[in-house]
């Protein structure tokens, strides 16, 4: 096992995950030009890059009075006009649904800012007169997510909209310590959930306000993992999905993966509380993870990081190149082909 975690510890994914906590803290610290006020802003991207508007907009909403919201797709809604700020994220600058999406922005007039490392994106951007920030090149595309986060924060903070450098700084020194905590032990914590979810389906279920926490422990068991998985909010869960688990002989198959808030408000722990005693009832294992902060920011950032390490020890016990992606390269090639 220690000979494989080496090997893979070396990789390109690895040392992005491991990354994390200094890539936010890169971008946040990085010089941006000012940004005007917006009324309305939406901002648009695929995989990690919506997935980084998720979790920033999630933050924004305990502070600011603004609309944000997230595009995941080449449409904006009907309310996306001139008085809306878009916000385009693709770290290859040639992600085919954002440029598309980028072409219907400029029709209705928008003000546009792009984060990317380049490419097709960063050229139309500067053609155009937008706002750009570039990220480093030669990265891989769903290891860039904190930069995203950081320079999505900032962007916001420069509208005006929210606190942000401030209360990321303390952040990434709570996600340092989690990290160190990870690497520095054979037999830690994201160690000892990827051996029980190992040979399952994994399926991810948080609270409404940490779900971008869960579509990211889905994405990367995915991509690095090389394995399916899902994922679910609760209280939902508790109207719908909670018949199959306990019903379904094939539920068997599946691990549910509970990521517990137990600073959650007394009604939404005793929810998940309901919801894990019929699971434990029916003879099920739940892999639970009781996340740490008062903060959803935090709390968000904290399950984003161990899971990216689950998906990473996952790739270890099924010898799989969490770096290498063919299918979605595959796929992409496709679609450009048609």
């Amino acid at each position: 096992m220690k000979e494989r975690i080496s090997e893979i510890a070396g990789s390109d994914m690895y040392n992005h995950v491991v990354s994390f906590p200094e890539q936010i803290e890169s971008a946040v610290n990085t010089e941006i030009p000012d940004v005007q006020k917006a009324n309305k802003i939406c901002i648009c991207g695929m995989g990690a890059s919506a997935m980084a508007g998720d979790i920033i907009s999630d933050f924004s909403d305990g502070f600011s009075n603004v609309l944000i919201t997230v595009v995941r797709g080449i449409e904006f809604p009907k309310w996306v006009d001139e008085c809306t700020t878009v916000i385009m994220i693709s770290y290859s600058g040639e992600t085919k649904e954002t440029l598309e999406a980028y072409k219907d922005a400029l029709k209705r007039k928008c003000t546009i800012i792009c984060i990317t490392s380049g490419g097709t994106l960063a050229a139309l951007c500067e053609k155009n007169g937008n706002t750009l920030f570039r990220m480093p090149r030669g990265l891989i595309s769903r290891g860039t997510l904190g930069y995203m986060i950081g320079y999505l924060g900032v962007i916001l903070e420069k509208m005006g909209l929210c606190g942000f450098k401030d209360v990321i700084i303390g952040i990434v020194e709570k996600l340092k310590i989690l990290r160190d905590s990870i690497i520095n032990n054979d037999d830690n914590i994201a160690m000892q959930m990827a051996k029980t979810l190992f040979g399952k389906v994994p399926v991810i279920y948080s609270l409404y306000n940490m779900r971008s926490a869960a579509m990211r422990w889905k994405s990367q068991i995915n991509e690095n993992s090389k394995m399916i998985a899902f994922c679910g909010t609760i209280p939902e869960f508790n109207h719908n999905e909670i018949v199959g688990w306990t019903e379904d002989l094939v539920s068997e198959r599946f691990t549910p993966v509970i990521l517990y808030d137990d600073n959650a408000t007394e009604m939404l722990k005793y929810m998940t509380d309901t919801s894990l005693a019929m699971l434990m009832d029916r003879g099920l294992e739940v892999c639970l993870f009781y996340v740490e902060g008062i903060a959803v920011l935090e709390k968000c950032l904290r399950c984003i990081l161990l899971g990216d390490f689950v998906s990473l020890y996952l790739a270890f016990l099924g010898k799989a190149d969490p770096t290498e992606n063919e299918a979605v390269v595959e796929i992409q090639d496709q679609i450009e082909e048609d």
